[in-house]
């Protein structure tokens, strides 16, 4: 698995290493725009990515986004349906507009990390809105 991040691009291939690294970023108190995928690009973010999940960290939250191969099918994370507040992040120079309910906490974001080094598919523990 590969994690590409503001801090540059790692290919894992031990999931103890794997799940030890996208913690380390998580929790670090970062800002942060991560990509995780199967397949390392070779011309920075694009579309022909197979299956990868992206997280964004702001001040310790996370909004976590699913693209399935060909971008066919995208999804964004839903934290707390109650929150109605928008935000605007800045991330590594990339503006980001993040609606309050698509926030999770950085423990949910690294559950949906785990869960998507096994199957690269959606993960099921928590719930998303299509894009």
């Amino acid at each position: 698995m590969f994690i590409d991040d503001l801090c540059g691009c790692n290919e894992y291939l031990d999931y103890a290493e794997y799940q030890e690294q996208i913690r380390q970023i998580l929790c670090s108190g970062q800002d942060n725009e991560i990509h995780l995928s199967m397949r390392e690009s070779t011309d920075g973010w694009n579309a022909d990515y197979p299956c990868t999940l992206s997280i964004l960290v702001k001040d310790q939250q996370a909004v976590v986004n699913y693209f399935s191969e060909d971008n066919e099918e995208m999804f964004a994370s839903i934290g707390n349906l109650n929150r109605e507040d928008n935000f605007r992040w800045q991330i590594g120079g990339n503006d980001y507009s993040v609606t309050g309910y698509q926030i999770l906490s950085i423990e949910k974001a690294l559950q949906c990390a785990s869960a998507f080094y096994h199957t690269q598919e959606k993960p099921s523990c928590i719930e998303w809105e299509e894009l």
